[in-house]
């Protein structure tokens, strides 16, 4: 709940002031719950699951050691880490008997973030807000707060099939919120990661329903299929304050929701082609975690929309898909490792579908939870994000549990081996991510040359500050040009600021 609603009021960076205390939370969480969970949390899982995670980490980490910018990097490995931690550690907790906490949570820090983004439509002002992306609410980012909400869905669902009937209200409104933040959010990599994962948990849960005779309740499905539609309807009908240039804005995106000709469809094509180029030139270790914007611009031509070059930060700092990030970044070793990562959660569904209790539905949640966040990882960055990443992993790991019966390892004297190692990952990642919004929170809104000389002292690994701090007497300048073309040696603005001032980047 904090992640979801944690922003900084002003920051140099709109989309670091939102992202930078979403971290420090996510970090913060998960190592208290390792912590704080008794006994130690075991390794439940699967043989093939636990080489993939180990994969998936370990790869990161050594993809790390050769990146141009480390710290860049460190970022981008510790939420790869802390992810998989706390996947660990939720599959661990549910499995005591804490599936519908973990699950009841999630679901409602989702419906959370839609109703900052609903508020922020209605007209409802707040400095957490970003008016650039409305309405993405506390997010910052419209299409943040759709794939959320498309992830959300099929765990929503679940808890109206399966929770006591006196509670079905809580999950139901949930439902709704998260239904009309996704349709007015018009992100097409939302909707189509909705309707996959809708469709796959659909399929799954009529094959248990003929192979299992599972028996969901005629009010209970009317439930899940009403408020949905109901949502919507009122979400379209309904006054809001967003300025589209259509007069008809839902009907012409679901019109274009594969149009990849023209407009922001066609640059994520060019995108995709051109970071492939740095994929045939790292094709092992990638350019490293975190450092694709750094060598986007070698590959970019001059007419490439997402590549800015007059901007002091000339593009976003991850591609428009997770599967080109991750290849790109971490190599194709990096990328099969997330693919067996989701493979083999996924296949834990199907003996699922044999069972005739909720280990269906939690399959059939699970199928459609690892669809949409896939979907809409092919689109958009998702998993490089602390929160639709934390959503992820508490859900899946608990999903994991529920398509499993519960099953766990014993706890033994070497869990708190592991654990320690774990607690130890998060930790480092946790210092990282404070420094940086501790930097952020001193910088203020990057006006001031005093604040941002206080705040590099906390965070001298930030662009966003060595940059702005390079601008004025070369006197005064010059090590921080020096730093910010060190931190972005490609990027024309720390060029520019460098060649002012005399600096190579040999000095």
């Amino acid at each position: 709940m904090l992640v979801v609603l944690a922003a900084l009021p002003v920051a140099p960076s709109d989309l670091d002031r939102h992202q930078f205390p979403k971290e420090t939370l996510w970090h913060a969480s998960v190592l208290l719950a390792v912590l704080l969970s008794r006994p130690w949390p075991a390794l439940g899982l699967r043989p093939a699951q636990k080489v993939a995670l180990i994969a998936l980490g370990g790869w990161s980490v050594v993809s790390l050691l050769f990146a141009d910018n480390p710290w860049l990097a460190f970022r981008a490995v510790s939420l790869t880490t802390t992810g998989v931690v706390a996947l660990v550690t939720a599959r661990h907790i549910a499995s005591v008997g804490a599936t519908r906490i973990l699950l009841g949570w999630a679901a409602t820090a989702a419906a959370v973030a839609a109703a900052t983004g609903l508020a922020q439509a209605a007209g409802f002002d707040h400095q957490f807000f970003n008016e650039l992306r409305a309405p993405g609410g506390t997010l910052g980012n419209r299409n943040f707060l759709a794939h959320l909400a498309a992830a959300s869905l099929p765990v929503q669902a679940l808890l109206i099939f399966t929770v006591r009937r006196r509670w079905m209200p809580l999950p139901m409104i949930a439902l709704a919120l998260s239904s009309a933040m996704l349709v007015l959010s018009r992100s097409r990599a939302g909707w189509l990661a909705a309707l996959a994962a809708i469709g796959v948990m659909a399929v799954v849960i009529l094959l248990a329903k003929r192979n299992a005779g599972v028996d969901l309740g005629r009010g209970r499905v009317f439930a899940a299929l009403l408020t949905p539609m109901m949502a919507i309807a009122i979400a379209v009908l309904a006054p809001t304050t967003l300025e589209w240039r259509s007069d008809s804005p839902y009907t012409d995106t679901l019109g274009n929701i594969a149009n990849f000709r023209e407009g922001s469809g066609r640059g994520r094509l060019l995108q995709y082609r051109n970071s492939l180029e740095l994929v045939r030139q790292n094709p092992v270790l990638g350019v490293g975690p975190g450092n694709w914007a750094l060598h986007y611009g070698s590959v970019a031509p001059r007419n490439d929309p997402s590549f800015a070059r007059n901007d002091v930060v000339p593009l976003n700092p991850w591609p428009s898909s997770d599967a080109i990030a991750m290849v790109s970044e971490r190599g194709v070793p990096g990328l099969l490792a997330a693919l067996l990562v989701a493979l083999s959660c996924c296949w834990r569904a199907i003996p699922a579908l044999r069972a005739g209790d909720r280990r269906a539905l939690g399959g059939a949640a699970l199928a459609g939870t690892l669809v949409a966040i896939g979907v809409a990882g092919m689109f958009d960055a998702v998993l490089l994000l602390a929160v639709p990443a934390g959503f992820a992993a508490i859900s899946i790991g608990a999903l994991l549990s529920e398509a499993d019966g519960g099953d766990n390892e014993s706890p033994s004297s070497r869990n708190g081996l592991v654990s320690l190692l774990l607690a130890v990952l998060v930790a480092l990642g946790l210092f990282r991510s404070a420094t940086q919004t501790a930097a952020y929170l001193l910088a203020g809104d990057g006006s001031q040359r005093a604040r941002l000389e206080r705040a590099v002292i906390v965070d001298p690994f930030n662009y966003q500050l060595q940059i702005r701090l390079s601008r004025g007497p070369c006197r005064t300048s010059r090590d921080h040009a020096r730093a910010a073309l060190k931190l972005a040696p490609t990027w024309p603005a720390a060029r520019a600021a460098a060649r002012r001032c005399g600096v190579s980047l040999d000095d």
